[in-house]
């Protein structure tokens, strides 16, 4: 390859993928999920939950306002959410994330544990339109209250003292990477091809 074409293909690697910006800050929302809350519509569990759907976020104050939290986003990109428990009201919850109505994941699978201090987490991401958004939560071991849990280890039985439970929720957002269309690229690949070549040229002349 000749030496002049390194700079172009050099320069066309740095435009088609370049480093991306550091996530932009949303907030972080203190919330609280609560057996006396039903669940999102699209809630999903392990097996038949005995106690129905519930287990959904508290929005609002006694008696219980359920239901999604509202969020704005800055500018239309990848929404960065990192959901964890915050309350040690026993280890064990497993929490289904949604973003606008859609499930984005759920959470690490911890032992069910009265006196456990290991808490779940999980951090998902979901494409995401500028201005008002919606993030929900499923705390799924609230539907298991006074019943086998749905995760192990077997024979546990989930106590009352897990509803409700605190969730930490962490919201961020990262543009969409910047890649030029096809034919822009094939343009200014061409460009560069013949610029090395007429160096090349004016060299050997």
């Amino acid at each position: 390859m000749n030496k002049y074409l390194l700079p172009g293909a050099t320069l066309l690697s740095l435009v088609s993928g370049g480093a991306s910006a550091a996530p932009t800050p949303i907030g972080t929302f203190n919330e609280q999920a609560s057996a006396a809350c039903p669940s999102p519509p699209s809630s999903v569990w392990p097996s038949s939950p005995p106690n129905g759907d519930v287990g959904g976020l508290i929005n609002g104050t006694a008696p219980p306002a359920c239901g999604p939290i509202a969020f704005t986003a800055p500018f239309a990109g990848t929404l960065v959410m990192t959901v964890q428990q915050s309350t040690t009201f026993g280890a064990g919850h497993v929490f289904q994330a949604f973003v606008d109505g859609n499930s984005v994941g759920t959470t690490s699978i911890v032992p069910v544990s009265v006196t456990g201090t290991d808490f779940t987490s999980g951090t998902f991401t979901a494409e995401i339109p500028a201005g008002p958004n919606t993030f929900d939560i499923n705390d799924q071991l609230l539907a298991y209250i006074g019943a086998q849990a749905p995760y192990g280890p077997p024979s546990t039985t989930v106590p009352a003292s897990f509803s409700p439970v605190g969730i930490q929720v962490t919201l961020a957002e990262e543009l969409p990477s910047a890649v030029p269309e096809p034919r822009s690229l094939w343009v200014m690949f061409a460009g560069l091809c013949s610029l090395g070549w007429l160096l090349a040229r004016r060299k050997t002349a």
